[in-house]
C-alpha cells in the first residue's frame, strides 16, 4: 500500500475480483470479462499503472473518458465509474452514487474492520485547531502515535506531514489511509470533514464514531448555492453519524447548531452557570480555563492564548468525556500545557508577545480573532488584511465593518487574489466600514510593504495581527501559488525594527 496519501493510488497486496466486489451493490452495468481481477485502484489517471483500475468519479464530468483513456494508455485494466458515463472499451464497473463507491472501497479495504476510532470535526471555523489538540491529547491519553487529517495535511505526528491536497482527501485516499492506520496499530484517528468533502461525498463508506460541530458562519457559499445549502452540508454529516449510533458533540453558543443538531448531542457552550450545556467553559484569564460539569469544576492551564482557543480546548474536553470516559477531574493532566496548530494566533517570535498570525478568513473568525487580541493589547490594536479573490465577496463588506469596529489601525491589502484586481477586492472591504472610518485606515495593496507599514509603526503595549493566510506558504495569483510566508515577512521586518533573533533561514516571499 502506498505511504502517500496524495498520491491517490493504491497497490493491493493480492488482486481483486471486480464482480465480486460489486455484488449487491446494485451497479447500472458491468460491462467486460466476468472475472476480471484488478491489482491496484487509483482516482488519478496520472498514477494509473498495468493491471490498475481507474475510478472515475462524478467531479469528472465531461473529462471522464478522457481520464480513463490517459489511464488505459498507461495500462490500466478497468474502469469504475461513478455518476458519470464512460465509453473506453475497457471492462466497466458502473455505480450510480458515491455510496455505492464507499461500500465498494469498504470491501476492498475492509474498512469497518479498520478499528481505529474515526473522529469528525465539522463547522466554518475551528476544525483545524480541535483536529490538532484532540490528536494531541489522545496521544497523551493512548501513549501511542494518533493521526489526523486536515487543512495542514495528513499527518502521523508533528514530524511527519503529509499533503493530501484538500482538507478533507480523496474518498480513495480516505479509505486507504484507514486501512494503513490498521496496519501500523494506530487506534484513533481525527479527521476534518468540509463541506466540499460532505457534498462531494468523500467520506462515503466511512464509519465515523464521533461528529463533533465546532460553529456555523459564512465559508465557500458560492460553491454551495447559498448559506442554507452550506449549513444542510454540515448539518446532513452530525444526523448520518448519529443515525448511524456515534457520538455528537457541538457548540451550543451557535443558534443553527442548536437548530439542526441531533436530540442526543452533548453540548459545549461558553459561561459556567447554566443547565443547558454538558460542560460549561469560562476563560478569566489569558492561558487559563475553568471547566464545569454538573457541580464539579477543574481549571486547565497554559493553554493557547485567545478566547477562540479556550472554546477549543473545551470542545476537545467534552469529547474526551463522551468517546473516552474520561472523567473531568483526570482532564487536567491530558490537556495543561496542550498546543495550537501553527498560524493559529501564533506569535510570530515566541515569548515576544506583540505580533501574531492567524487564519482567520470569515467574518467570525476575523472577530474572535481581534476580540482575543484586544485583551492582550495595552495600548493599540492593529490588523493587516484582505480577502481571497473568486471566493465569498460577501463576506468581503462585512470583514472591514468588524475591522473598522475593533481595531485601531486597518491596512487593508493583498491575500490570494486569485483571478481578481486586489484594488476591486480592497473596495469592496471599504465598503463595509462606517464612515467617517472609526479607525485609522491604510490601503496598501502589495501584502510585505503592508505588513513592514505595521510592524514599523509598532509602539509599547500595541499588538498586531496579520491576518487571513496563517500557516500558507503560498500567495495565489492568476493560477500560481507563489512562495510566501506571513510569519517570514513579519520576522522579517521585526528584525529590522528591534534587531530580534529570529530564523534568517525563514524565506520571505
Amino acid at each position: 500500500m502506498s505511504n502517500t496519501a496524495q498520491s491517490h493510488a493504491t497497490e493491493l497486496a493480492q488482486g481483486f475480483s471486480l464482480k465480486l466486489l460489486a455484488e449487491g451493490l446494485g451497479c447500472l452495468d458491468m460491462a467486460g470479462e466476468d472475472d476480471l481481477v484488478v491489482m491496484g485502484i487509483c482516482d488519478d489517471s496520472r498514477h494509473a499503472k498495468p493491471g490498475y483500475a481507474m475510478l472515475c468519479l462524478p467531479r469528472s464530468r465531461d473529462a471522464a473518458t478522457a481520464y480513463a483513456a490517459a489511464a488505459a494508455k498507461q495500462g490500466a485494466t478497468a474502469i469504475i465509474s461513478v455518476g458519470v458515463s464512460v465509453n473506453t472499451g475497457l471492462p466497466n464497473l458502473h455505480l450510480k452514487t458515491m455510496q455505492q463507491a464507499g461500500a465498494l472501497l469498504r470491501r476492498l479495504f475492509n474498512t469497518e474492520q479498520a478499528g481505529a476510532h474515526l473522529y469528525g470535526v465539522t463547522g466554518t471555523d475551528g476544525k483545524t485547531s480541535v483536529a490538532w489538540m484532540l490528536r494531541e491529547a489522545l496521544s497523551r491519553l493512548q501513549d501511542k502515535p494518533v493521526w489526523s487529517t486536515g487543512t495542514l495535511g495528513w499527518m502521523r505526528s508533528p514530524e511527519d506531514i503529509r499533503d493530501i491536497g484538500n482538507t478533507t482527501p480523496s474518498l480513495l485516499t480516505m479509505h486507504a489511509m484507514l486501512t494503513q492506520a490498521c496496519l501500523d496499530d494506530v487506534h484513533s484517528v481525527v479527521c476534518e470533514v468540509s463541506s466540499h468533502g460532505i457534498v462531494q461525498g468523500r467520506i462515503a463508506g466511512l464509519d465515523f464514531k464521533t461528529a463533533i460541530w465546532t460553529n456555523m458562519g459564512h465559508d465557500h457559499l458560492q460553491d454551495h448555492g447559498g448559506y442554507d445549502h452550506y449549513l444542510a452540508a454540515k448539518a446532513s454529516f452530525i444526523q448520518d453519524c448519529a443515525s448511524a449510533g456515534g457520538n455528537v458533540i457541538a457548540n451550543a453558543d451557535h443558534n443553527d447548531v442548536r437548530k439542526h443538531a441531533p436530540e442526543y448531542t452533548c453540548w459545549y457552550g461558553h459561561g459556567l452557570y447554566r443547565d443547558d450545556v454538558d460542560l460549561a467553559w469560562e476563560q478569566e484569564l489569558p492561558g487559563l480555563l475553568r471547566l464545569r460539569s454538573g457541580d464539579a469544576e477543574v481549571v486547565i492551564e497554559d493553554i493557547p492564548l485567545g478566547d477562540f482557543h479556550a472554546e477549543n480546548v473545551a470542545c476537545v474536553a467534552l469529547t474526551l468525556m463522551t468517546s473516552q470516559n474520561i472523567k473531568l477531574e483526570e482532564l487536567p493532566a491530558l490537556l495543561a500545557g496542550i498546543t495550537a496548530p501553527p498560524g493559529r494566533m501564533q506569535d510570530v517570535v515566541a515569548g515576544y508577545g506583540q505580533v501574531f498570525i492567524d487564519y482567520a478568513h470569515t467574518p467570525e473568525a476575523l472577530e474572535r480573532c481581534l476580540n482575543a487580541a484586544r485583551k492582550l493589547a495595552r495600548q493599540r490594536l492593529i490588523v493587516v488584511f484582505g480577502c481571497g479573490g473568486e471566493r465569498d465577496r460577501e463576506k468581503r463588506p462585512h470583514m472591514g465593518e468588524i475591522a473598522s469596529e475593533l481595531a485601531d489601525v486597518v491596512w487593508i491589502t493583498s491575500d490570494n487574489q486569485r483571478g481578481e484586481l486586489p484594488a476591486v477586492i480592497a473596495s469592496e472591504i471599504e465598503f463595509g466600514m462606517q464612515q467617517p472610518y472609526r479607525a485609522e485606515v491604510h490601503l496598501q495593496l502589495d501584502r510585505e510593504l503592508a505588513i513592514a507599514g505595521a510592524v514599523e509603526s509598532l509602539g509599547e503595549g500595541d499588538v498586531l495581527i496579520i491576518a487571513g493566510k496563517g500557516h500558507e506558504a503560498y500567495m495565489e495569483v492568476c493560477g500560481k501559488r507563489l512562495p510566501w510566508s506571513d510569519a517570514a515577512v513579519a520576522s522579517h521586518h521585526l528584525q529590522i525594527k528591534h534587531g530580534l533573533a529570529v530564523d534568517e533561514g525563514a524565506a520571505c516571499a
